[in-house]
């Protein structure tokens, strides 16, 4: 099964991990999210972590009916994240 950053969903692989305090890889969180030990952006809201993660879509190369559907399901990817569980 594939992991995903806890913060962003994003699909996780060693070269996007995220550090921890010590300097050793998360294995929870990407490199855009969260940098030692701390997340990058510690007051994102769901709506705007939401809005980051469809830009980011849009900005990838696919399918447009992928990229329709990779936006619609995005939101409830985020909620099941650990950041944004609720």
């Amino acid at each position: 099964m594939e992991k995903f950053c806890q913060s962003c969903a994003m699909p996780l692989n060693t070269n996007i991990l995220g550090t921890e305090a010590d300097g050793s890889r998360s294995q929870k969180y990407c490199t855009q999210c969260y940098l030692n030990g701390q997340f990058v952006q510690p007051n994102l809201t769901f709506d705007e972590m939401v809005a980051i993660g469809i830009k980011g879509i849009d900005q990838t190369r696919g399918n447009r009916i992928a990229k329709w559907m990779m936006k619609k399901s995005y939101p409830m990817m985020l909620k099941n994240t650990e950041r944004f569980k609720r």
